[in-house]
């Protein structure tokens, strides 16, 4: 079986309202955060920056074999760009999976895509309907839905990178990437961070969950059209819908968050099964 996002690739080719050959990258921006593109469609998208996976990131000699296209991305053709998600370039990968969300939000608008339930305004961790009891494995540290887990009293599990991340109350649960296909397993409820999509650990995480565990991968990042990840187990896709794209740039390119993006500039749409 081919990875999730080759998969989704050729799904966006073939559901695409134009050719893309087309479409053409209007605008970029790699922020602290997030990376965010805006196509020459009007449509908007972004995807996790993942700073901390570049550990040349202090050096700028090293750092720059990293993007060595930047300062000519503006003008592409998007079919140029979208192989991009699939590069083990941390870097390449966020652009590629923003140009993906970006897409996806154009076949949405088009109305090719109503195979499933679209739902608006509703965050992810309710719609998976996680109960007091249900031990949840938590892939990326989430602190909004740490807090929540904690308040409901659950058993949780905190996979993570970077355990620098966690507070010295939230070791308890943490587990090492190492851990994961036990945590998993041991789990009922499975969240993942967009992350997990932009550093290509997706697919191995996909493959330790099953049907008997409610699975959703929540935040900007999991915007894409859910086919492929469905087709994996998924349960839940819950991302944003970038309502314009100017502004969402003009965000990021200041330090814009999550927070800034869901407040100033998207709205929260979540594709269910």
């Amino acid at each position: 079986m081919s990875s999730v996002i080759a998969e989704t690739i050729e799904i966006i080719k073939e559901k695409s309202p134009g050719p893309l050959e087309e479409v053409r990258l209007e605008d970029l921006v790699i922020g602290v955060f997030f990376t965010g593109v805006k196509l020459s469609t009007g449509h908007g998208g972004c995807a996790f920056t993942p700073i901390s996976e570049i550990p040349e990131a202090v050096c700028c000699p090293s750092s720059a074999a990293r993007m060595p296209p930047a300062g000519s991305l503006e003008g592409k053709p998007i079919s140029e760009i979208l192989n991009y998600s699939l590069d083990p370039n941390v870097l390449k990968s966020a652009i590629g999976i923003a140009v993906l969300n970006g897409l996806s939000q154009w076949i949405l608008e088009s109305g090719n895509e109503r195979e499933y339930e679209l739902i608006k305004d509703k965050d992810g961790f309710d719609l998976l309907d996680i109960q007091p009891h249900e031990t949840v494995s938590l892939i990326g540290a989430f602190g909004p839905y740490i807090k929540r887990l904690k308040a409901m009293g659950n058993p949780f599990y905190i996979i993570e990178k970077n355990r620098q991340t966690l507070r010295p109350d939230e070791m308890k649960h943490f587990k090492p990437e190492s851990e994961m296909k036990t945590a998993i397993e041991n789990s009922q409820g499975v969240i993942i961070t967009g992350t997990a999509i932009v550093n290509h650990t997706i697919d191995a995480t996909l493959s330790w969950t099953n049907s008997e565990k409610r699975t959703g991968i929540i935040g900007p990042t999991a915007s894409l059209i859910p086919d492929a990840f469905f087709r994996r187990g998924v349960n839940v896709m819950a991302g944003v819908r970038i309502l314009d794209a100017n502004l969402m740039l003009n965000l990021l390119k200041q330090g814009g968050s999550a927070y800034h993006l869901l407040k100033e500039c998207s709205e929260k749409i979540a594709f269910i099964q």
